[in-house]
């Protein structure tokens, strides 16, 4: 009797498996709607198909494959969509990025300020050793190796301030830039948000 029990039982289950069997539904080359027991064939996955049950039901739908374009578009707003979490993070209001705007710019100024002054002490400087040994060529003294060595440094420490000065007007004018974009996206987002 048992062996009569599990023998039902596995005709039951055997049973159940026929008729949960699946179908899938996908569009060949041809554009032949093609129904097929077996699965779909690897070339025509990408395109997406659907899977059947038994009595032509749809149970399932496996999306096509996105194409590459779309995929960097996807990549292009995850990544859009990141920059502007961050940006509504780090400024809650436009009040909050002006503010943040003026003390960057405010640092920046501060620094080729410092160089500035230096740029005019380094030329008081150089123009001193300079009279110093245009004084000394019109009493027919020869210069000094010192003193030459001297003035070629503040010449040298003279071109750097220079470049520094360029330097910071690059970054002055890149973080103006940067918070202009920052404003009118964050205006977008705000007034999205409203």
């Amino acid at each position: 009797m048992r062996m009569g029990n599990v023998l039902l039982l596995l005709l039951g289950l055997l049973a159940a498996t026929t008729v949960q069997a699946e179908l899938y539904r996908y569009v060949n080359r041809q554009g032949v709607v093609v129904l097929d027991r077996q699965g779909v064939p690897p070339e025509y996955v990408a395109n997406g198909y659907e899977v059947l049950n038994d009595q032509g039901r749809l149970i399932r739908v496996v999306p096509r494959a996105p194409t590459v374009e779309e995929l960097r578009r996807q990549a292009d707003q995850a990544r859009q969509a990141q920059a502007d979490a961050q940006l509504r993070q780090r400024y809650a209001s436009l009040a909050d990025l002006e503010q943040t705007r003026a003390q960057r710019l405010r640092d920046i100024d501060s620094f080729a300020g410092v160089n500035h002054a230096n740029l005019q002490s380094v030329d008081g400087q150089l123009a001193s050793l300079e009279r110093q040994a245009a004084a000394r060529q019109r009493a027919g003294q020869a210069v000094p190796a010192g003193l030459l060595k001297q003035m070629e440094d503040l010449r040298l420490e003279r071109g750097r301030l220079e470049s520094e000065l360029r330097r910071l007007d690059g970054v002055r004018k890149s973080v103006e830039a940067e918070f202009a974009a920052d404003r009118a996206r964050l205006e977008q987002l705000l007034g999205a948000g409203r």
